[in-house]
């Protein structure tokens, strides 16, 4: 393999100064102020969660205007994982655990105690069971974790691996006459070989051997099979005309068909569009109403109309106008929208057998095109986005993934912004002035910021689309964000290429020597300094959420006065974004194992990283964001499809270690052969025989009842209740299963801890 001097075509991110020292491509220089920057980062942290001292979830903020700092909200500690919420139930206690024992301490299922000392929230994370963040958080979260679980016992044993076997065999079996210094990072990769050593065959055989080490691990995690699961004997009926949405209509219809299927309900929906908007209008004012009509100085609080005005009123007669003016418009949409009944209706059963019989045998009549399909959860559908119509919906999906396929593909990827930074002309006249802390450790942090950036657009771009569900939209970030990423992070940089535009270039040239750029010792380095920093200030930072909190001291600046705050503080719950946060943590995986073959030492760091990620996210699933539950028909696909996705490092790393004992002369034939061979193999097992199976000889059933009553299918600004906030959704304080309404059923349901997870 070819050195990076006699390969001027592969990009590099040269190193200039060194801070500590110049040993292994400065890889010990970024490890030391990365853990400095880390041990600040947490310390911040533990100061400010230390400041919230209400021991209150996100959630669970007072809305009657009581005086709290900012940190005791956004960093708040919890003790209860059951308080209740005005317009909740609260007859929603948690049931001991089956296996709990009279004793002092806490059963699984009992409130989180008290934190003891300023690190306390460390140990209190580390206690966190199962138990308690499926009864808190929801199925999906625990689908999440596990994922993260099986992928740490797959890096554990590649660590060991390359630790024991690829590190020594690359160390020691140098060539004599040209060896590498003892301190350079290329002695410890495989660019220390000779083509025709012996020892690759070392590589060549465990680089086999990693893929049905990856298959069989990962086959194990609860995630794969949560999308067979549908929760729920209610049927989602779509493309009714426009003289057949009528709740009558649909009942006699489907009776008619179905004569011995017993009908619960049936519900329509509506265009809540416009009343979805203004009824958060009018919680937000009704709020602060309420805030001014408890507090003691109602009379010299003020509110500011305009925000880019100095005029101010008395708060509460200005709350009292805009109620009441807000109230009227709220009930006239709501009559309205009883009359813009939208194509899909949902159609509740008593069983949920009736409801598989209705879908499967269900076929279209001449005039009545209806579709059937099991109705996901109520918490998971987007009421307010069903009434986009499906040919504005494929255009706006066009239109999206088009622009976001011409800014990958003609733009730039994050490696082309720190090279040209590093060849900029003032830059290289003050190469001598900057200090080393900027030149060695920033474009490292500046690769990680600007890809970090790309998946906040995907998301963005999403949400613009208005997905129907939640889960969907995960589903979309999911694959979006990693497919992104894959070729931005992994693909391009390794070969030297800065866009997806020199990729194609490069297809239609004959540089086969660009697939010696991919395993280069500086490639190598710049993937554990990549990972390094993802691992030590990338979760340090999504502990402090910088952008949550940002978002919500905006709130707070446009806010009308400070009458409003409480609703701010019920509106910053959000759930988590198990899309992102999938695409990242599987990217990580992949980049580790593909380099895990060439350059060993990668594997310890990306095990760092992956451990701090699975506490990092267990503390915030429990502390940070609200309950989630996408598991319904198809809704959990993203699980799946992230344990699936995982096959993709095995397969990069096949191929990319058969190409370089192609190109590597005629001693790596045999080799390649083999590679070819086992890659051909692997590819029609994934393709025609998926690896990620249930073990088991019996076939679970592919719809599971849960306990309790059927969900009410009625959005919330519908219904005939007192007010319930719209930005909240009504199930964070006591997370109601789907197809229960308390804690109660939720916990006798299906998705129990052993359920979940076998």
């Amino acid at each position: 393999m070819s050195d990076a001097d006699n390969l001027p075509y592969c990009s590099q991110v040269a190193n200039r100064t060194s801070f500590f020292t110049s040993a292994y491509n400065g890889i010990p220089e970024t490890l030391i102020l990365n853990t400095i920057f880390w041990v600040l980062l947490i310390l911040l942290f533990t100061t400010l969660r230390h400041q919230a001292s209400d021991f209150g979830r996100l959630a669970l903020v007072n809305s009657n205007g009581s005086k709290k700092r900012w940190t005791e909200i956004f960093y708040s500690r919890a003790t209860s994982i059951l308080e209740p919420q005005p317009g909740t139930s609260t007859q929603a206690t948690p049931r001991p655990s089956v296996n709990s024992q009279n004793s002092g301490d806490s059963t699984p299922l009992s409130p989180v105690q008290p934190e003891q000392g300023l690190f306390g929230w460390i140990w209190v994370t580390f206690k966190l069971r199962k138990e308690t963040i499926l009864l808190h958080t929801g199925p999906d979260a625990v689908h999440y974790l596990s994922f993260q679980q099986h992928l740490m016992a797959v890096m554990s044993l590649v660590t060991l691996n390359s630790l024991a076997v690829i590190l020594p065999v690359n160390f020691l079996n140098g060539p004599k006459d040209t060896p590498y210094d003892v301190n350079a990072f290329g002695r410890t990769t495989m660019a220390n070989l000779s083509p025709d050593s012996p020892w690759l065959w070392v590589h060549t055989i465990i680089t086999i051997l990693y893929i049905p080490l990856v298959v069989l691990i990962m086959r194990r995690a609860s995630g794969r099979n949560a999308f067979k699961k549908a929760a729920t004997r209610t049927i989602m009926i779509s493309n009714i005309s426009s003289s057949d949405r009528n709740k009558t209509v649909v009942r006699n219809y489907m009776q008619e068909l179905f004569p011995d299927v017993t009908i619960e309900s049936v519900s329509i929906a509506y265009n809540i569009s416009r009343l979805y908007v203004r009824n958060a209008e009018y919680e937000r004012i009704h709020d602060a109403r309420v805030y001014c009509e408890h507090h003691r100085n109602r009379d010299t609080l003020m509110a500011k109309p305009d925000m880019c005005s100095c005029k101010k009123e008395n708060a509460y007669e200005y709350y009292q106008r805009e109620e009441r003016k807000l109230s009227g418009d709220v009930a006239r949409l709501r009559a309205s929208t009883m009359n813009e009944p939208l194509d899909i209706a949902f159609l509740t059963v008593s069983t949920v057998q009736e409801a598989q019989n209705i879908v499967t045998h269900f076929t279209p009549g001449t005039y009545r095109q209806w579709e059937m399909m099991f109705a996901p959860s109520p918490d998971d559908l987007f009421w307010e986005n069903l009434n986009v119509n499906k040919s504005h919906w494929y255009l706006k999906f066009f239109c999206v993934n088009f622009v976001l396929f011409l800014f990958l593909f003609f733009l730039t990827t994050p490696v082309m912004v720190v090279n040209l930074l590093n060849s900029r002309p003032w830059l290289k006249d003050t190469e001598g002035k900057i200090s080393p802390l900027v030149s060695e450790f920033l474009p490292t942090l500046m690769l990680w910021t600007l890809s970090a950036l790309m998946p906040v657009i995907v998301a963005i771009s999403d949400k613009w689309m208005g997905h129907y569900t939640r889960s969907k939209q995960n589903y979309s970030i999911m694959t979006k964000c990693f497919s992104y990423l894959l070729l931005m992070i992994l693909i391009l940089p390794s070969l030297g290429l800065t866009s997806a535009q020199a990729l194609l270039e490069w297809g239609f040239t004959n540089e086969t020597g660009r697939w010696q750029c991919i395993f280069l010792p500086d490639r190598g380095s710049f993937y554990v300094n990549y990972i390094i920093t993802a691992a030590f200030i990338g979760t340090a930072l999504e502990l402090l959420r910088f952008p949550e909190l940002i978002v919500y001291i905006w709130s707070l600046l446009k806010a009308n006065s400070k009458a409003e705050t409480p609703h701010i503080r019920k509106s910053i719950l959000i759930e988590f974004p198990f899309g992102t946060h999938y695409a990242w943590t599987t990217l990580v995986f992949t980049i580790a194992i593909v380099y895990s073959i060439f350059c060993p030492l990668i594997m310890p760091f990306a095990m760092v990283y992956i451990c701090l990620k699975h506490f990092v996210d267990r503390h915030n699933l429990y502390f940070a964001y609200g309950p989630s539950n996408m598991i319904s028909r198809k809704g959990g696909k993203i699980h799946s499809t992230a344990v699936t996705m995982t096959k993709f490092s095995v397969v990069i790393l096949v191929f990319v270690m058969a190409m370089i004992c192609y190109f590597r002369g005629d001693d790596g034939m045999a080799r390649f052969l083999l590679l070819i061979i086992s890659l051909a193999i692997t590819l029609t097992l994934f393709t025609f025989m998926s690896p990620i199976k249930r073990c088991a000889a019996t076939r679970r059933p592919s719809i599971v009842e849960i306990a309790g009553p059927a969900p009410v299918y009625v959005p919330d600004v519908l219904k005939d209740h007192g007010i319930r906030t719209s930005s909240v959704r009504p199930s964070v304080a006591g997370f109601g299963g789907y197809g229960s309404d308390n804690v109660s059923d939720y916990d006798s349901s299906q998705y129990s801890v052993n359920s979940v997870e076998t």
